[in-house]
């Protein structure tokens, strides 16, 4: 897949954060609160306006902050602090356990500016445990309200007890786990290792987190798979000992590291091709007027041979060049978001300018079908080459290495000053029970896809006041459709 472009990298990640449940925010190495999201201002009680530009030691004890300091150190020096349990203070004096990974946040140069953290309240976790020991009948209020999935397990394996999210994350009825061995909810292949880790377990019986640096996994009853985190306990009972499991889905987590990783890096690569393309626009200006000079001088005492000829090869193509850069400085620089009248046929020929080449290498076929003199419409241009470029990338993978791309611009029946963009492709299609999904939010059939990107320019086309409509068959190849609304209708909505 062809790099993604700088802003479509922060709408994804700000998508993300905006939708987690667990608290992320961005800090200095001298502790000032750099970004908040909606989790940490349910979490902790302050909101964004609150917090923004003000120590992170208004939410950590009193005792707690020499552990600050110490992660802060850590950070600095580029390591990871990885599920680091903790106490904070909420906004109404409330002091929580939270679960902390803490990354490190570099400069394109690679020095460590500021951190990056996940917070989750645990709580709730600690207090079902607690009352766990407690009381047998709270116990059993506290565990079908929790949000982790949990299991009593005997010790010869078989599940004793779950919960309402064990049903929920697994697929299957209580009724149908009751009595059946844990192994049950494993793949196949995992099933007769974890019957030793098991036993091992009973024999020497402790409190235990367990994911640490270890990829689990869990099988739901349609026999899909997905990454987990497991925190053991035990608990002593008139059946005698039974193991207590918490179970926690990390798809999102693991999302969001990913995510954060990537962004951190191709950020790092955004503003050095910004850099880059500058250097280039220098002497590449410097070439493009000295050949206009040279051909002037040409008209006036013509050149021997070809020459002429070969100066506005090279004129033509240190205008490419320049081309290029600039479009490497447009999708490098952070969008303002300032709307103002877009040519959709410039977003379309700019987006190409920079894909159209990488296309054609894979035996591909780029065609254009703009019509001439089309309406502007009311919009940001970075944001709509997002799209268009996530459409391109999209159409290329679903032909494989043969085909045609078209992307064709239109005036729309019926509504003066309206404008429609078509992407098509003669790809493989899309089959019907997959067409209704892909524009939700993590949901993708490649292997290496994050679910994000139709998601993000569905929303980018809901925000400019159009629609995104799509018609495909197995087969017969994929055709997207965006109409956008007159410039007037724009700025008036």
């Amino acid at each position: 897949m062809n790099m993604q472009p700088d802003d479509e990298l922060a709408a994804r990640l700000a998508a993300i954060v905006q939708s987690s449940d667990d608290a992320i925010v961005g800090k200095t190495l001298s502790g000032i609160v750099t970004s908040w999201n909606p989790a940490a201002e349910k979490i902790f009680g302050y909101t964004a306006g609150e917090m923004l530009g003000e120590s992170i030691m208004r939410i950590i004890p009193e005792d707690r902050r020499a552990e600050e300091a110490d992660v802060l150190s850590r950070i600095q020096q580029g390591e990871v602090v990885d599920r680091f349990e903790t106490t904070r203070i909420t906004k109404e004096g409330r002091v929580i356990d939270v679960s902390l990974t803490v990354w490190p946040i570099k400069n394109a140069a690679g020095v460590v500016v500021g951190a990056s953290k996940i917070a989750r309240d645990v709580t709730e976790h600690k207090q079902t445990v607690a009352a766990l020991h407690e009381s047998e009948s709270q116990a059993r209020v506290i565990l079908e309200a929790a949000s982790e999935a949990i299991l009593l397990v005997d010790v010869q394996g078989y599940i004793v007890s779950v919960n309402r999210k064990t049903e929920e994350m697994f697929g299957y009825p209580r009724e149908a786990l009751l009595g059946q061995p844990l192994e049950l909810l494993m793949p196949t292949r995992l099933r007769a290792r974890h019957v030793d880790h098991r036993a091992a377990y009973f024999r020497d019986p402790h409190v235990r987190p367990m994911g640490r640096g270890l990829d689990l996994v869990a099988c739901r009853r349609d026999r899909s798979e997905f990454p987990v985190e497991i925190s053991l306990s035990y608990v002593e009972t008139a059946s005698g000992r039974q193991a207590l499991a918490f179970v926690t889905d990390i798809t999102q987590r693991l999302v969001l590291e990913r995510a954060t990783r990537q962004a951190e890096r191709l950020s790092a690569l955004g503003r050095l091709s910004a850099g880059i393309a500058h250097e280039i626009n220098n002497p590449i200006g410097i070439i493009s007027s000295r050949i206009e000079i040279m051909l002037l001088d040409a008209e006036a005492q013509p050149l021997p041979g070809k020459l002429t000829e070969d100066l506005r090869v090279l004129h033509r193509h240190a205008q490419r060049v320049a081309r290029i850069a600039h479009g490497l400085l447009s999708f490098a620089r952070e969008s303002s978001a300032e709307r103002g009248p877009v040519d959709l046929n410039q977003v379309v020929e700019e987006t190409l300018l920079l894909a159209e080449k990488g296309v054609d290498k894979e035996g591909i076929t780029i065609r254009r079908a703009l019509t001439p003199n089309l309406p502007p419409v009311h919009g940001d241009s970075n944001a709509l080459q997002q799209v268009v470029l996530n459409l391109v990338t999209n159409a290329r993978d679903a032909l494989g290495g043969h085909g045609a791309i078209t992307l064709e611009t239109c005036l729309v029946p019926g509504r003066p000053g309206a404008a429609r963009l078509i992407v098509r492709d003669t790809g493989s299609g899309i089959s019907p029970d997959v067409l209704s999904k892909i524009f939700d939010p993590f949901y993708t059939t490649k292997s290496d896809g994050t679910g994000l990107g139709l998601s993000i320019s569905y929303g980018i086309v809901r925000e400019h006041k159009g629609t995104i409509d799509v018609e495909s068959l197995p087969g017969r190849g994929t055709t997207f459709t965006l109409t956008f609304p007159s410039l007037a209708e724009g700025i008036a909505s």
